[in-house]
């Protein structure tokens, strides 16, 4: 029975991260210390890009991993429509996406929390404790989406290099 149960989890992991409902659907992974928190400020651009891009290549390389995207102050309901446009030209589908604020629930149950170019609730913060690390030297995507996908891919990679090593 526990087999099965494994399996039919595995076929539900699978089958979100096959159609990119995995970036941000859920509010925490099926297991903890597997989920990765990335955080920008509207939660619709910065952070879904990178939880994107990460998910992308934890599931190529087989890591048990999964990125979840958050704002800080959501301030729209959708994604800008030249992100969706240059996240689904990169394989992307974003159409279940909506942005949230982050929680500082979400904060304590990620093993990593990475901040892009924003600072969390001082709640988010405390429980997140020593696990947050900061990209504040990403560029404004609304002004070149290349330069932006290209810094977010890079520390994507240095991240799963890091996070594969433990």
């Amino acid at each position: 029975m526990r087999r099965f149960l494994l399996l039919v989890a595995a076929m539900i992991a699978f089958a979100g991260a096959a159609t990119g409902h995995s970036v941000a659907q859920s509010s925490t992974a099926p297991d903890a210390k597997a989920q990765v928190l990335f955080v920008c400020q509207h939660g619709n651009v910065k952070s879904l890009m990178a939880a994107s891009y990460f998910n992308q290549q934890a599931e190529k390389q087989g890591l048990p991993y999964r990125a979840v995207a958050r704002g800080v102050a959501p301030d729209s309901t959708t994604v800008p429509e030249p992100i969706a446009e240059g996240l689904r030209a990169d394989g992307v589908d974003i159409s279940g996406f909506h942005p949230a604020a982050v929680k500082a629930s979400e904060t304590a149950a990620s093993q990593r929390v990475v901040t892009i170019g924003t600072t969390l609730p001082v709640e988010a913060q405390k429980a997140a404790g020593t696990r947050i690390e900061q990209w504040n030297d990403v560029p404004p995507a609304s002004e070149n989406f290349a330069a932006t996908r290209d810094s977010i891919k890079a520390h994507v990679r240095r991240l799963i290099e890091e996070l594969d090593k433990h």
